[in-house]
């Protein structure tokens, strides 16, 4: 695990910050079978349709987030988590600044 504090409680909002006209990432875990990561959006920044190979959990850290998963759509505020199945289309935009932390399950062949 890398970017977070041993043995002392921290939130994952604090570990990443907004910038302007961005959106930013921080790779808190990568092995063989799970990535970690926490990103941060500014306003009405999006990230396009695309799809992964394994499930992702994804929970909002901070603000409200706007996503399209398949064929459905849904607002998730802080404190709120979506699982998002493999393969599936998904794409999410900010209409305001928001973090998430996104866990990845990844093929192990």
């Amino acid at each position: 695990m890398q970017h977070i504090p041993e043995q002392s409680p921290f939130n994952y909002a604090d570990l990443i910050d907004y910038r302007e006209g961005q959106i930013t990432s921080l790779a808190l875990l990568r092995s063989k079978g799970v990535n970690i990561t926490i990103l941060a959006f500014d306003d009405e920044q999006l990230l396009p349709t695309h799809q992964t190979p394994g499930p992702a959990l994804v929970q909002v850290v901070d603000g409200t987030a706007y996503f399209t998963i398949g064929n459905a759509e849904a607002d998730l505020s802080q404190g709120e988590a979506l699982m998002i199945p493999a393969g599936v289309p998904h794409s999410v935009i900010a209409r305001k600044r928001f973090k998430m932390l996104v866990t990845s399950i990844l093929p192990l062949d």
